[in-house]
């Protein structure tokens, strides 16, 4: 391993080179901030029938691009397929945006209020979508909810959200989940695929598979995930050699560090829980040091097409979870797909499935209740639930009685909820979706084998 450290430590300044420029790759361009747009409506259409949804979130980072860019797409189709009609009279949607700034790694929660107070008070928005940080979220959500105005999550995994509903049920009954599924949910998720993985595992490399280690954020949102790893991996015949929490300013040479800690752990598999940069460095790390274990978690920025080329291909082999691929999850889901990359010339981050999914939700509510009062769609958004949900591009849609995302699939129908999907990037930055064993979704959805680095894995 010291040979692959040293050479680790060689790549340390290219790699925070790459990473430079990476982040300028990654800024949106053209989100036009705190401007209202109405795309697809009819020109000339009165303001008056112009419902403002407003997107809250750090507009200047890849989950504010995609919340952006989903809500965007989904706005110009519903105008365009003539937007919606209440007592008679036709409405268009608009959107208009404001920046949190909740991702800038020293993070300050007023900004986020302030953004909150603006889109209400002066951009006149009617309806919230977006979110990402839980820390900021939390605080600005209670302006929101002061206002009695719908907010739909899109970016934020933490359970605390829909566990206020639960508990201040008339405070909280405005907000509502719509992407992803909760931190909890995403625990068990992992959890179901990895003891697919292990058995898959121990089958190919005939040795026994139990060594995990973790990495992630130190950051709220990973705190019941890793909580819910470290309780059920046990029970899946896993040990827990060693558990990073790291700081969201850790640099390369951190990153070297770590793999250095966990490869001295003899761990099999690696479980990032990360949704910001660090992506970048712990692959491109874990391909100049080649330890002897796959990644398999969580990692937001692994999302995008462009990781290939940010990382150089050393996202190789990594495995992590996305909302959605070009598979039929849903009906709607390969047409979404190929709309986003055609209009964007981009895949699809979560967020932005969640707030073009988030877009239809509300349109339905609106179209039922006759009406734009939050408190009197609330009611036809409930009747979201198991037995009849909206189908929507990442899942059908319904929620719990906390607002919450109904999670899962039926394996009688074949009827997919809110799921993730698990991908491996492989060979020359191709991503295939991977088998659950039919544990997480449906063996229809898969579109391609597990493939493990030829450099080998550990022995427990």
């Amino acid at each position: 391993m010291e040979t692959k450290k040293i050479l680790a430590v060689v790549l340390i300044l290219i790699v925070v080179v790459g990473v430079s420029i990476g982040v300028w790759m990654f800024l949106p361009a053209g989100i036009p901030i705190g401007q209202l747009v109405t795309p697809g409506a009819p020109a000339g259409t009165p303001s008056d029938n112009i419902i403002i949804v407003g997107i809250l979130d750090p507009m200047t980072e890849i989950q504010g691009e995609g919340a952006w860019r989903g809500a965007y797409l989904a706005c110009e189709e519903i105008n365009t397929a003539g937007g919606v009609s209440v007592d008679g009279e036709t409405y268009y949607f608009g959107l208009i945006c404001e920046d949190t700034y909740e991702a800038d790694a020293q993070l300050d929660i007023s900004k986020g209020t302030a953004a909150a107070t603006k889109i209400i008070s002066q951009d006149n928005a009617q309806f919230i979508i977006g979110g990402f940080r839980t820390e900021s979220v939390l605080a600005y959500q209670e302006i929101i909810m002061d206002e009695e105005m719908l907010f739909f999550g899109t970016g934020a995994a933490t359970d605390i959200f829909c566990e206020n509903v639960g508990t201040d049920y008339d405070r909280y009954k405005y907000f509502f989940r719509a992407m992803p599924i909760n931190s909890t949910a995403l625990a068990g998720e992992l959890l179901g695929f990895f003891a697919y993985l292990k058995a898959y595992m121990t089958a190919a490399l005939a040795k026994n598979i139990t060594n995990v280690a973790i990495i992630r954020e130190d950051l709220a949102w990973t705190e019941p995930i890793s909580a819910g790893l470290n309780y059920y991996l046990p029970l899946f015949g896993f040990n827990v050699t060693i558990e990073i929490a790291y700081p969201i300013t850790a640099e390369a040479a951190d990153f070297a560090t770590y793999w250095q800690q966990i490869d001295d752990t003899n761990a099999q598999i690696t479980v990032p829980v990360i949704s910001a940069q660090g992506g970048i460095l712990l692959t491109t790390q874990y391909a100049a040091m080649q330890p002897k274990c796959l990644i398999a978690g969580i990692d937001v920025m692994a999302q995008l097409e462009s990781y290939w080329a940010e990382t150089s291909g050393a996202c190789e082999y990594e495995i992590t979870i996305q909302a959605v691929m070009r598979t039929n999850k849903t009906s709607k889901t390969i047409p979404f797909w190929d709309a986003f990359l055609a209009k964007y010339d981009s895949e699809p981050l979560y967020t932005a499935c969640g707030s073009y999914d988030a877009m239809y939700i509300l349109l339905e509510g609106i179209s039922d209740a006759q009406s734009f009062n939050s408190t009197e769609i609330i009611p036809y958004l409930e009747a979201l639930t198991r037995a009849n949900p909206l189908e929507g591009a990442w899942g059908h849609l319904a929620f719990t009685g906390n607002h919450d995302l109904v999670e899962g699939f039926d394996p009688v129908s074949g009827t997919i909820y809110a799921v993730t999907l698990v991908v491996q990037w492989q060979a020359d930055g191709a991503k295939e979706c991977l088998s659950t064993g039919g544990v997480v979704y449906p063996e229809y959805v898969v579109t391609g084998p597990l493939v493990l680095p030829p450099w080998g894995i550990n022995d427990a």
